[in-house]
């Protein structure tokens, strides 16, 4: 760079002399173009999707057939490759670099000396893999017998009046906190209540007809003192006694503790009870029956262990899914119906719809495995299929027709609200060509199932 004297003799201005004269500033260092490629290719690099291969299969019993369900990110090639263990347990997809595997609900025929290539449709390409797999057939196999036994395909549900006897001073909790709402001291029995639909049936059970009362009058005292319900007899709590049905257990407010009682107007047959310790929700007082009813989904059940001097077990608890699906499998066997239209009981006033569910129970039982993991689930899970549709629900009108095909069903609005949120997530254990049907959603609702073995 000249001084500024070297400019003097052109006769510049000078403010040009000063802008010559001026050092510039040095450049600014770029990146280079690798690193800048790099940072955008890590803020623009999706996440490790541990998912992007969903896998789901289901057994189907009294067709002894796996139907397996793939859904992958992209179109399957001829590259994508489809294998089954060589014990029949498994099935492995592997596309575009990623692997996902799956146990299968139960062991299918698999070939000889190591894993088999399954084959996939070759045309057209999609994103939804479909295979059936026939399932092994040994019909003297234990675990073959036990899916087939006559125990199993009945509604099992737990916690009935035997089950309760049974055990080891039974203590009645909160399931959200563990408070003790029933000592085990204050029952000396459970007793199995009849069919809900007990007060209709009466009179094709009891030992005579209403106009042979007073040739039996003794009898009929005596049925209803040992068992708190009767034909002509309306039924009603009694101290020292646990009455048990499907979902509740119907109890006096003297054999409880720990449970307040919430006062809601106009209705007070829905007045409801809580945990004193918690506000989880207990049950709710019954007028008719002069009693309390405690929902078996909010609840735990504590026994003592003998052989351990005084310990107590850990608490049992069950999913309130599986109590939904029990009461619908009831429903099922009462009414011979499917669709069900489920809501909340109607509040006053009664000017505008309420939100609801039509379900359509589809598959009643079958067995499942997903590469989806949800909550404490352990594959293979026993369930049943529904489909469904979010509806609106307003109390019926006289004269409006009822239907023969949907049943109205009233639920807790506890028992409603889970049911929604249950239902939902289950659509993300299914893989995404399997959650609709047509107009209608689809969903799995775990189920009871009795002990194997």
């Amino acid at each position: 760079m000249l001084p500024a004297s070297a400019f003097a003799a052109l006769e510049l201005p000078s403010d040009t002399v000063k802008i010559l004269t001026t050092p510039k500033p040095p450049p600014k260092e770029e990146a280079s173009p690798n690193l800048m490629q790099a940072g955008s290719a890590e803020a623009a690099s999706p996440a490790v999707n541990e998912t992007s291969i969903m896998l789901y299969a289901e057994l189907l019993l009294h067709i002894r057939t796996v139907t397996f369900l793939a859904s992958l990110r992209t179109f399957h090639t001829h590259e994508t490759k489809a294998r089954l263990s060589s014990d029949g347990n498994e099935i492995t997809i592997e596309h575009e670099g990623e692997s996902a595997t799956i146990r299968l609900p139960i062991k299918v025929k698999a070939g000889e000396g190591g894993d088999a290539a399954l084959s996939l449709p070759a045309k057209p390409p999609s994103k939804e893999l479909t295979l059936r797999l026939q399932m092994e057939e040994k019909d003297d196999s234990d675990l073959f017998q036990d899916l087939l036994a006559e125990e199993r395909k009945a509604n099992f549900v737990p916690w009935d009046g035997a089950s309760l006897g049974s055990l080891s001073k039974p203590v009645v909790a909160c399931k959200e906190c563990g408070t003790t709402i029933v000592e085990s001291a204050r029952l000396s029995e459970w007793r199995d209540l009849p069919n809900e639909n007990w007060a209709e049936m009466m009179d094709f059970w009891h030992c005579h007809k209403p106009d042979e009362h007073h040739l039996h009058e003794h009898t009929h005292e005596d049925a209803t003192g040992s068992k708190g319900y009767a034909a002509g007899n309306r039924l009603k709590a009694r101290g020292g006694i646990g009455f048990v049905d499907l979902g509740s257990f119907l109890l006096t407010q003297g054999d409880c503790a720990n449970i307040q009682l919430t006062f809601l107007q106009p209705s007070p047959h829905l007045d409801s009870l809580s945990c004193k310790t918690c506000s989880h929700p207990l049950g709710a007082k019954d007028s008719t029956a002069e009693g309390w009813r405690i929902w078996k989904w909010s609840i735990a059940v504590v026994t003592s262990l003998p052989s351990l001097g005084s310990s107590l077990s850990p608490p049992t608890t069950y999913s309130t899914q599986k109590w939904i699906s029990a009461r619908l499998l009831s429903l099922i066997e009462n009414t011979g119906l499917r669709k069900f239209h489920i809501h909340v009981q109607y509040p006053a006033p009664k000017s505008s719809p309420i939100p609801s569910l039509l379900l359509w129970v589809f598959t009643p039982d079958l067995l499942f495995s997903s590469s989806k993991c949800s909550g404490s689930r352990k594959d293979p899970t026993r369930a049943m299929k529904v489909f469904y549709k979010e509806q609106t629900y307003t109390t019926p009108q006289s004269g409006d027709p009822e239907s023969a095909l949907i049943e109205d069903v009233e639920i807790e609005d506890e028992v409603f609200e889970e049911l929604g949120k249950t239902l939902a997530e289950s659509k993300g254990v299914l893989p995404e060509g399997a959650r609709r049907f047509q107009e209608w959603d689809v969903g799995l609702l775990e189920r009871f199932s009795p002990p194997l073995g």
